[in-house]
């Protein structure tokens, strides 16, 4: 049974002093109402009325309920007003920026789900590699995988993102496969523009740290371009799993080195202040963040 309506039944009970006057102002049978009261007492643990054939009084233990509840269905019907006004204020504009080949992948059936729900909300996506400046370019948004380094901003982990060094069984047969992270520097490495390492990589094996720096082969902005590459047999390269699935169950690209791993990254809405949050903000943050806790990154 519901406590918060429980509650606001007793609240009518002690106000009218009489079940049936009660039950008339709430539309409820008089044996729904006593259901109500017999639960609070049962969960209190004490009786909040007495009962005589011509009235009804409070106890101490009703008197001292009923003031607590005074305030609690104040603060409840507050919280109320509150959530609905947010909802009436979910109008606006939001531009959000993301990685290309992460919001190629996702974001087309994220945002038709958010703007179903929220159709007053317009939504401006800017795909691209290149770390934007918020505040100068005027996103309420952005979406970034790996680590952080403006700590101006605030930042919230909505999901995962495994990175997996893959290569093409062509080039593998070409030039063998390394087995350990200095056997890389006799390779011909793909590197991503904006990765925050450079062209070194890293890797961790049972709690060990290890790097490697394959040869500077092809460096791009674009993590799709480096997986069609290696695909092509041109070298190796370290990528986000979601953009090298396809390809490792198909066979065209199979992962190097799987017992070194590279550390998990982290996929974050990033904004500039929680004082400065909109209503319309927050719902597409959380949005968001159920989607990913539902479906994962893969």
């Amino acid at each position: 049974m519901d406590t918060v309506t429980a509650l606001k039944v007793f609240s009518e009970v002690a106000h009218q002093g009489a079940f049936t006057a009660a039950a008339e102002r709430l539309s409820m049978s008089r044996s729904s109402v006593s259901k109500h009261i017999a639960f609070l007492e049962q969960r209190f643990g004490a009786r909040l009325l007495n009962r005589t054939t011509r009235r009804l009084s409070l106890t101490e233990a009703g008197r001292e309920v009923l003031a607590r509840t005074e305030i609690i269905l104040r603060e409840f019907s507050g919280l109320e007003g509150a959530l609905h006004e947010d909802q009436a204020s979910l109008s606006g504009r939001l531009r959000i920026s993301a990685p290309h080949a992460f919001g190629t992948r996702y974001l087309g059936p994220i945002l038709a789900e958010y703007r179903t729900r929220y159709p007053a909300v317009s939504l401006e996506l800017v795909l691209g590699d290149r770390q934007v400046d918020l505040v100068e370019e005027g996103f309420d948004m952005a979406l970034r995988i790996g680590t952080l380094n403006d700590s101006t901003l605030v930042a919230r982990r909505i999901g995962d993102v495994r990175v997996l060094l893959c290569a093409s069984p062509a080039y593998l047969a070409r030039h063998g496969t390394p087995e350990h992270p200095w056997a890389l520097s006799r390779h011909q490495g793909l590197h991503y523009r904006y990765a925050r390492h450079g062209q070194r990589w890293h890797f961790m094996r049972d709690g060990n740290h290890y790097n490697g720096t394959p040869q500077p082969g092809v460096t791009a902005n674009s993590g799709e371009v480096l997986r069609d590459m290696a695909i092509a047999g041109l070298g190796l390269t370290l990528q986000p799993d979601f953009l090298m699935n396809e390809a490792l169950a198909d066979g065209r690209l199979v992962q190097v080195m799987p017992e070194y791993e590279h550390a998990v990254l982290g996929l974050y809405c990033v904004y500039t202040h929680r004082d400065q949050m909109t209503p319309r903000l927050r719902s597409l943050i959380e949005h968001l963040r159920q989607w990913f806790d539902t479906h994962g990154v893969a």
